[in-house]
C-alpha cells in the first residue's frame, strides 16, 4: 500500500488513534492502514498528481484567503478536494473528500456524513465546520469550473 494515492475512491483518511505513524484509509468498499503521516501521504498524492500539497494550499490562499483549515485540490484535471476537519497538523484532523459528500446532517455530538455510495461515517467534527469546510469547496470547484470553460 506505499504506492496508493488519493484517488475517486478515496473517502477519507486520518491519522490512526491506535498507531499515529500510520493512516486509516475509508474507502467507498474498503478500509485499510498506510505507514505515513497525513500532510506527508497528501503530499505525495498531490506531487503524483502535479503539484506538492504547499503549492496547492499556496493557490488556495492567493485566490479565495483560506488560510485556516485549507481545502487542498489534490488534482485539478479529476477535481479531487480533500478538506480537513481540523489543523492539518493535529492527530484529530480527518481529511474528506469534498467530491465524494453526498449529504451531512447534524447530530448530537458529532456530524453524520453521508458518501456517495452509501457509506455513512458519524465525524466527530462541529456540523459547522463541516459546513463551513463544504462552503469553502463549492467556492473552489465553481472558480476551476469557470477556469476550464475559459481555456
Amino acid at each position: 500500500m506505499d504506492n496508493y494515492i488519493i484517488n475517486e475512491n478515496t473517502l477519507c483518511f486520518t491519522q490512526d488513534i491506535d498507531n499515529t505513524d500510520e493512516i486509516l484509509v475509508i474507502e467507498k468498499k474498503r478500509k485499510f492502514n498506510i505507514k505515513m503521516k497525513c500532510l506527508k501521504f497528501i503530499n505525495k498524492s498531490c506531487c503524483c498528481y502535479g503539484h506538492s500539497y504547499n503549492v496547492q494550499r499556496q493557490i488556495i490562499i492567493d485566490n479565495f484567503n483560506f488560510y485556516i483549515k485549507t481545502p487542498i485540490v489534490v488534482s485539478e484535471y479529476n477535481m479531487f478536494i480533500f478538506f480537513p476537519t481540523s489543523s492539518p497538523s493535529s492527530n484529530e484532523c480527518i481529511w474528506i473528500s469534498y467530491n465524494n459528500v453526498d449529504r451531512y446532517v447534524k447530530e448530537d455530538n458529532y456530524t453524520k456524513i453521508y458518501f456517495k455510495g452509501g457509506k455513512i461515517l458519524n465525524i466527530s467534527a462541529k456540523y459547522t465546520t463541516i459546513d463551513s469546510q463544504i462552503t469553502k469547496c463549492i467556492k473552489i470547484e465553481r472558480y476551476l469550473n469557470n477556469l476550464k470553460v475559459k481555456r
